[in-house]
């Protein structure tokens, strides 16, 4: 990495709006997938519910990569990805990416993320805390930074009325 004080105003600035341009991103993707829920934690109607999750795709690349791990599966492509997301398995979810760690190498990112998750499964009303981190690849393109690649590793998955150190992953049965 070039030293700041060798690198132009310009090329400061630019390397930050990169950095908030990513942060948005991921911002936008966690806001799409928990604007997908009404105010009293239900699914939205399905057509709007169908809408949300493609302008959530959005983010990806239309070859992109989202990997959820053995837990939830991968999807290629922004239209496969955009059918997984219409059809999780919650009534509702908050999603809370935090604490990234983003290096630029030119038109091309990396970040690490770190997901607090706060959901509920459809079906059962079965709330659950749920923590991850994703590790996702980003391309600069004529739309702006789009996501190559997000991977999912889950950290822990447990009912809302245990701890997570009970069961450490055990299935949870919907």
């Amino acid at each position: 990495m070039t030293k700041a004080s060798e690198q132009s105003l310009a090329e400061r600035v630019r390397r930050l709006e990169d950095y908030e341009a990513i942060r948005q991103l991921k911002a936008f993707y966690a806001r799409c997938a928990d604007d997908k829920y009404t105010e009293d934690h239900r699914r939205k109607p399905p057509d709007e519910f169908r809408r949300i999750s493609i302008l959530q795709a959005s983010v990806f690349t239309e070859d992109g990569v989202w990997d959820g791990g053995p837990q939830f599966g991968q999807r290629v492509g922004r239209q496969a990805i955009a059918e997984h997301l219409a059809n999780v398995p919650w009534s509702f979810a908050m999603h809370y990416f935090l604490s990234p760690s983003i290096e630029l190498a030119g038109d091309k990112a990396h970040a690490d993320w770190m997901l607090w998750q706060t959901c509920t499964f459809d079906g059962n009303d079965l709330a659950v805390f749920m923590a991850a981190t994703t590790s996702d690849d980003y391309v600069r393109t004529a739309e702006g930074w789009k996501m190559t690649r997000m991977r999912f590793r889950l950290r822990f998955i447990t009912r809302f009325d245990q701890p997570w150190s009970v069961d450490r992953n055990a299935p949870i049965r919907m």
